[in-house]
């Protein structure tokens, strides 16, 4: 019948994308960047979006006594990342913080920290942060100017790791494309990379080491391998991909903890869901201190809805994806909801979680039982390493709430259908489920957990317990 040779012909797919999806996932965890640094997702504070290019010890030393006072240490957010603007600069842009000219390197080689920002140098702030239980991190660009416009690191890749190491720097973020000096394309992006990864490495340091490979912002980031319609050939100078080999996929587990593939995250809606959808398919090449970061959380900083903050914090817990706060710490101290719900400890679990797996999207719409209604709604599923799973529902609705379902099973033994890749792990009989957030079980249930009314661009977080298979 037709439908048997269709169930036939997608079986048979299914079996070829598993065989290619086990290859892509045994090259990447062969070649995974192995210097003991991350077993977790590192978890932290970064400047950028708090305070952008103008970073200075008076503000990290707060924020570091903030991340102690607001819980933010204890629960396991231990980085606070210093990001662009600390190097001096000669010429600012006018009424602007973009350097148009960086102060040269001292005598021995070393970018220079502008006096004003950090009149006691960096060493300084490292020692204050690392005095509270922190970690501290830097930030530089394998280009010769930062995005910002400050001294970046090309071509002093392993003096600049050996300062940042004399420095006492816990994490180091490389800020990739954003300049034309330095292409994908001709090897010299990649070579500048592995020099610093090499670097870090010889310094005997153990330092977290994260490429931004999400520049530049100009242009949108569709394949297009034969360049059509481009204005002019100066794009080829940029880290577009053209090539498989080009990508960070390919790439950035050896070179690598963590990495960022798609555009700057902003405190939108839209942003979230552009950025967290370039994770589908990306969970082949995460593994334990090799991480896929969909940028930094916005959650706190007031530009979103709660409702949407808790699907930002469920979607990261459930990719295993860093979590680095962006928001003001000074207003968060007055914050209940976000110091909650970013401290909430069985989340933290699930992102935290020793496999290291990264959640799965089996789902990217709902719909009624007759299917008359339909509407967008992802469900995301992660193995944990005690056996259970972690998932996350969000009702993308902008306008209307919404029952939300995850298949847990089928209701006879044996008759699997097509379902059995929208379950979290093959079927089992019953399972109980725990609302994760709340931090109450919801009971035991059969075949499918029904999320009930669930707000417009909100989330739901459970974890599923497996009662007993059928397997």
């Amino acid at each position: 019948s037709t439908q048997s040779t269709w169930g036939s012909i997608t079986t048979m797919s299914q079996r070829k994308m598993r065989i290619f999806a086990f290859i892509v996932f045994f090259f990447a965890c062969a070649a995974a960047l192995d210097n003991g640094a991350a077993p977790t997702p590192p978890m932290g504070w970064s400047s950028w979006l708090a305070v952008t290019l103008n970073p200075s010890d008076a503000v990290l030393r707060q924020m570091a006594d903030l991340m102690v006072s607001t819980g933010l240490r204890d629960a396991g957010y231990t980085y606070l990342l210093l990001d662009d603007g600390w190097p001096a600069c000669d010429v600012l842009k006018p009424n602007s913080s973009f350097c148009l000219k960086p102060s040269p390197r001292d005598q021995k080689g070393r970018i220079v920290p502008d006096k004003t920002k950090f009149p006691q140098g960096i060493a300084a702030v490292s020692e204050y942060v690392h005095s509270l239980g922190l970690k501290f991190g830097i930030y530089t660009a394998p280009h010769a100017q930062t995005c910002g416009g400050f001294m970046g690191s090309l071509g002093h890749e392993l003096a600049d790791a050996q300062t940042f190491a004399d420095w006492g720097i816990d994490f180091v973020k490389l800020d990739a494309g954003c300049q034309n000096d330095c292409s994908i394309h001709d090897g010299c992006l990649i070579a500048s990379l592995t020099r610093m990864r090499d670097g870090l490495n010889a310094t005997g340091r153990t330092m977290v080491y994260y490429i931004d490979d999400g520049n530049p912002t100009s242009f949108p980031k569709v394949y297009n391998p034969y360049r059509r319609s481009w204005p002019s050939t100066d794009l080829v100078r940029t880290h577009f991909a053209v090539a498989w080999n080009e990508t960070v996929m390919s790439w950035g587990p050896a070179l690598a903890n963590m990495w960022k593939l798609w555009f700057d995250r902003s405190d939108m809606w839209q942003s979230l869901m552009d950025n967290v959808h370039q994770q589908v398919g990306m969970q082949w090449v995460q593994s334990c201190g090799a991480y896929n970061n969909p940028d930094m959380m916005t959650v706190g900083r007031g530009g979103m809805t709660q409702g949407q903050y808790r699907a930002e914090v469920f979607l990261y817990a459930v990719l295993g994806a860093p979590l680095i706060l962006s928001c003001d710490l000074r207003v968060m101290l007055n914050d209940t909801f976000t110091r909650e719900l970013v401290t909430n400890p069985e989340i933290i679990a699930i992102n935290q979680d020793a496999d290291c797996v990264q959640a799965t999207s089996v789902g990217s719409f709902s719909s009624t039982d007759d299917n008359s209604q339909r509407w967008a709604a992802d469900v995301w599923v992660r193995p944990l390493s005690d056996g259970s799973f972690a998932a996350t529902l969000v009702n993308k609705d902008p306008t209307h709430a919404h029952d939300l379902e995850l298949r847990l099973g089928t209701p006879s033994p044996g008759d699997y259908g097509g379902d059995e890749d929208f379950m979290p792990a093959g079927p089992f009989a019953s399972a109980r489920v725990r609302d994760v957030y709340n931090r109450v079980d919801l009971g035991v249930f059969e075949t499918v957990f029904v999320a009930r009314a669930v707000p417009p661009m909100d989330a739901v977080l459970v974890r599923v317990f497996p009662l007993n298979t059928r397997l």
